[in-house]
């Protein structure tokens, strides 16, 4: 009597759900065949949706953050004017250039994980790597980043101050500390439920796409994270 064994599924869309509700058969089928395609069209469709439906709050973010930011003080009325419309136009046009910054991101993570496979002397190629980042992208990039433009979308553009009041649309860390210093309120509000669900997924698909231990899978992962929230600083909070 022989065994059978499944052959492999073949199809995109088919591995990109099974990384929300079966996620050792996605790895599993992403370690034979390196699925990316369809994970990166998905993010790419879904982010710049959810990009797009926070333009009113994007762009109110901008206007009041040059209006109140003492930097712009000796600015002229024509300056002030001049620079408010440059901060709306770029708050209006951002969703644009979203299916590229999600690129980006999946780019440099699929080079780390390949850092991290090489440390840990696994199997896992830049191909697997750049599957296993444009899948489990897709969860923060995709479905996180759209229910964030429809929960911001749902709101009053007014309620829309700074970095911070954008960050934390969807829960996450920095609801535990309100009072802290902007530059930790905007690290911790990077781990949003949806960035949390991310970490573990690579923890889980380095261990099984690149062959390594434990111990360097989940310290690539936390790394990782860490690494992204210290950019988002960087890049919103002066």
């Amino acid at each position: 009597m022989t065994t059978e064994i499944a052959a492999p599924k073949r199809n995109g869309l088919a591995v990109l759900w099974d990384v929300l509700v079966a996620p050792a058969e996605a790895f599993a089928e992403l370690r034979a065949i390196p699925h990316w395609g369809w994970a990166l069209l998905v993010t790419c469709v879904l982010g710049t949706i959810g990009s797009y439906l926070q333009i009113p709050a994007s762009e109110h973010m901008s206007t009041y953050s040059i209006a109140h930011d003492p930097r712009f003080a000796t600015f002229t009325a024509e300056q002030a004017e001049s620079a408010k419309k440059t901060a709306a136009v770029i708050g209006h046009f951002s969703w644009i250039f979203y299916s590229i910054q999600a690129l980006l991101a999946i780019a440099v993570a699929a080079l780390l994980f390949l850092v991290a496979s090489a440390i840990g002397r696994g199997s896992g190629t830049f191909a697997k790597c750049f599957a296993l980042a444009a899948n489990v992208g897709f969860l923060n990039f995709g479905i996180g980043y759209l229910i964030h433009g429809i929960v911001a979308a749902l709101r009053d553009p007014s309620a829309f101050q700074t970095s911070i009041d954008l960050l934390n649309v969807l829960p996450n860390l920095s609801w535990l500390a309100p009072g802290a210093d902007p530059h930790i309120q905007t690290f911790l509000a990077s781990f949003t439920v949806f960035q949390i669900w991310s970490i573990v997924l690579m923890g889980l698909g380095l261990r099984t796409i690149a062959g390594i231990s434990a111990a360097v899978a989940w310290s690539a992962s936390g790394a990782i994270a860490v690494a992204g929230g210290l950019l988002i600083v960087a890049l919103t909070v002066h």
